[in-house]
């Protein structure tokens, strides 16, 4: 493994996780175990060989582990390993500092519904979350919404959602990210029609404390 060999606990870090593809991998993997075509499909652009040389070096860091799942699957995934978990933090304060840079989307540039859960992750307040099991849906649009999970603390994209959420949230992607980096407010999203909450009150207090919105820079 390539080393920046320097006795310093960030380059120590960057040892680890800083490779191309390497954190992405784990921002991948935070939302459960994924299959190795699972994250073949979430990291638009990686090679084959490179996604199969990051794995393996994140396994033997200790941050990613292998597993068989059981009958009837059977198929082989990678899940993060305690150690990986807490990589938490770090990727949410990248996603929040990111949040800046977003800009409009250029029309060559992916996404997945999925990757909202990694800039929720940089929002979301743990302290106000340990008591709370809150089921969100967030409508992108007419035919695309994205269900996030959170409780304990922790949220996570939901690939399969059963039953209703607790809470709607409407709202075009651009938006998201306009209220997501302050530049945009909620009042006047909600006053002019291009943000609506759908859900009992309880619930929307509730959404509302576990991601605050920030002040714009």
């Amino acid at each position: 493994m390539k080393s920046y060999g320097q006795w310093c606990s960030v380059a120590k870090a960057l040892d680890v996780v800083g490779e191309r593809w390497s954190l992405l991998l784990v921002r991948e993997l935070f939302d459960g175990p994924k299959r190795y075509s699972d994250l073949l499909d979430g990291s638009p652009g990686i090679s084959t060989d490179v996604l199969a040389a990051r794995l393996r070096d994140l396994e033997e860091a200790g941050v990613v582990a292998r597993r068989t799942m059981p009958p009837p699957a059977a198929s082989k995934v990678y899940e993060l390993t305690d150690r990986g978990r807490e990589l938490a933090p770090v990727l949410g304060a990248l996603s929040q500092w990111g949040m800046q840079l977003l800009g409009e989307r250029e029309e060559d540039e992916a996404f997945r519904p999925q990757w909202l859960a990694t800039g929720l992750r940089g929002m979301l307040r743990p302290s106000r979350a340990k008591d709370v099991v809150l089921d969100i849906d967030f409508a992108l649009n007419p035919t695309e919404v994205v269900r996030i999970h959170v409780e304990d603390g922790r949220l996570a994209a939901v690939a399969e959602p059963g039953g209703a959420p607790g809470v709607v949230v409407h709202g075009a992607l651009e938006l998201l990210a306009e209220l997501a980096d302050g530049t945009v407010r909620v009042e006047d999203a909600l006053a002019d029609g291009r943000l609506a909450f759908e859900g009992a009150d309880v619930d929307i207090r509730a959404f509302q404390r576990l991601f605050p919105q920030p002040v714009a820079l």
